[in-house]
């Protein structure tokens, strides 16, 4: 794919430096599934740069306020049976595996909120480098949803546990602290910080480089990362077809309110105590947020 083909996505070399801007500021940088979707356009733009020998890293930034807001639940079609959601998640693992697997080495500048997917879709970059006013959180757990297993081999099981059972937003110190992040930088510093690494990586030998990605992600292969993906995300498509079930504290099933109301009748539906409260220690956000 050229890049004069992408849609949502743009592209731009320069430094030894592709740079791949996430361009949907509208819907807050939401990914979604199918033919054309961003998280398609991702992965041919970071095929584009693999095979540019002009490249020796790849920075991903996103336009808006928000790096990204999880998964689009407007373009994403209800899934009826145990097979579908099955189908869904293993989809979703080669699109991770298809951005780990990006031969050159991976940095990403996140400013604003990243949330669910958007994490997961982090956790498989190399280096990541955050405004200190971003936000990261798994809300979806709140309602019921599945969504941390691909943060695991990343912060821990039990920071994990605690962004998918409280759905509480954590600043950018505590994703720094936890792992989720390399490091922080004030807001107004975050694209020159990140294209700096970026380009500090990029002027290394490139096939060292490559060499050397290579063997780290190997090592924890090795580990028993991939099997261990394997069976959460086994676990996350039995979670997924549970919260058929899950319900709002007024009765009404959460699957019902996203496909009446969308993301916004979600918030208003847990706008309220007790599902509002914060647990607040070393975190900022809420369900809510």
């Amino acid at each position: 794919m050229a890049a004069a083909a992408f849609q949502h996505i743009l592209y731009a070399v320069a430094d030894g430096v592709a740079e791949v801007t996430l361009n949907l500021p509208s819907s807050r940088n939401a990914l979604w599934f199918g033919e054309g979707s961003l998280r398609e356009e991702l992965l041919a733009a970071l095929a584009l740069a693999d095979e540019d020998t002009a490249v020796g890293a790849v920075l991903v930034t996103a336009n808006g306020e928000d790096f990204c807001a999880g998964a689009d639940l407007r373009r994403t079609a209800p899934r009826d049976t145990a097979v579908e959601q099955q189908r869904f998640f293993e989809g979703s693992a080669r699109f991770l595996a298809g951005v780990r697997g990006c031969a050159k080495p991976t940095v990403a500048a996140v400013q604003g909120r990243c949330l669910g997917a958007g994490l997961g879709l982090i956790a498989q970059f190399d280096l990541v480098v955050a405004a200190d006013d971003a936000r990261f959180g798994l809300v979806e757990g709140v309602y019921g949803w599945p969504g941390a297993s691909d943060l695991v081999p990343v912060i821990g099981p039990s920071w994990a546990k605690f962004l998918i059972l409280t759905g509480e937003l954590v600043t950018a110190a505590v994703a720094e602290r936890i792992g989720l992040v390399l490091t922080t930088v004030a807001t107004r510093e975050l694209r020159e910080a990140a294209s700096g690494l970026a380009r500090l990586v990029a002027r290394a030998p490139r096939e060292s480089s490559q060499l050397n990605k290579r063997g780290i992600n190997g090592v924890a292969d090795g580990l028993g990362r991939d099997q261990a993906l394997a069976i959460g995300r086994t676990f996350d498509a039995l979670v997924a077809e549970q919260a058929k079930s899950a319900r709002a504290p007024d009765g009404r099933a959460f699957r019902d309110i996203v496909a009446q109301e969308g993301v916004g009748g979600l918030r208003a539906a847990v706008a309220h105590e007790p599902w509002s409260e914060r647990w607040g220690l070393g975190t900022h956000g809420s369900t809510a947020s």
